[in-house]
């Protein structure tokens, strides 16, 4: 049986954990049915996702809408523009940025948060926002790539997520639920998710990239004045 279909992800969810939609435990404080289940989902799911992207899986992916920043270097410290609601991790490793011009181009150093007193052309992350550093002057035109957040879990969801890896999304669920006073298993349950949540990650690994590459490692990304 396939996980294809929200009802089937559920189920797989409430057997794996112990549970089901009528347990009582799961409307104390006025959940609807399935609220305390989706919620897991959710966060599980989007573990799911950060883990595969870990592993060199290469979806989920799209390009923002033209960025438009406010603030200025005097009153702000730089310029900054909010994050899209549905930003998961920025698109780009080492040396390759994940701004853009609309070419393609990739424009700008990325910098930790914490040498935001550079100037130049550099960008960082803070919180939800991204920021350009002092002096930075960026194309008319910037986006910003990025991998997005799977959508909440509901009724209505449209899943997007490749079947092959959605036991990996059911187990995460189930040790985010684990680690709540509801969770009906207790300890030996919790070792049986912790083992469910190792024996998908396997399964995940193998395909998890999706070319013949090898994984490579790579070195600490450097930060100076050029590449």
């Amino acid at each position: 049986m396939e996980l294809d279909s929200v009802d089937r992800i559920r189920e797989a969810f409430y057997r794996l954990v112990g549970s089901n939609p009528d347990d009582q435990a799961l409307t104390d404080l006025g959940e609807a049915e399935n609220e305390v289940c989706d919620l897991a989902l959710t966060i599980g799911f989007r573990a799911a996702q950060l883990w595969l992207l870990d592993m060199g899986y290469g979806g989920w992916r799209k390009r923002s809408t033209a960025l438009s920043f406010s603030g200025s270097d005097d009153a702000d410290g730089g310029r900054y523009v909010a994050l899209p609601t549905d930003f998961l991790r920025a698109v780009g490793r080492d040396r390759e940025s994940p701004l853009k011009e609309a070419s393609g181009k990739r424009w700008g150093g990325l910098i930790e948060e914490t040498q935001d007193d550079r100037r130049g052309n550099y960008f960082y992350f803070r919180g939800e926002q991204l920021w350009l550093a002092r002096a930075a002057q960026p194309p008319t035109t910037l986006y910003l790539d990025y991998h997005y957040k799977h959508p909440v879990f509901g009724d209505a969801v449209v899943l997007d997520f490749p079947v092959d890896h959605r036991w990996l999304g059911v187990a995460e669920s189930a040790l985010a639920a684990s680690r709540e006073n509801w969770f009906p298993l207790g300890d030996d349950g919790k070792r049986n998710v912790g083992e469910a949540v190792t024996s998908a990650r396997e399964r995940s690994r193998k395909l998890a990239r999706q070319t013949k590459q090898p994984r490579r490692l790579r070195p600490p990304a450097r930060f100076g004045s050029h590449w």
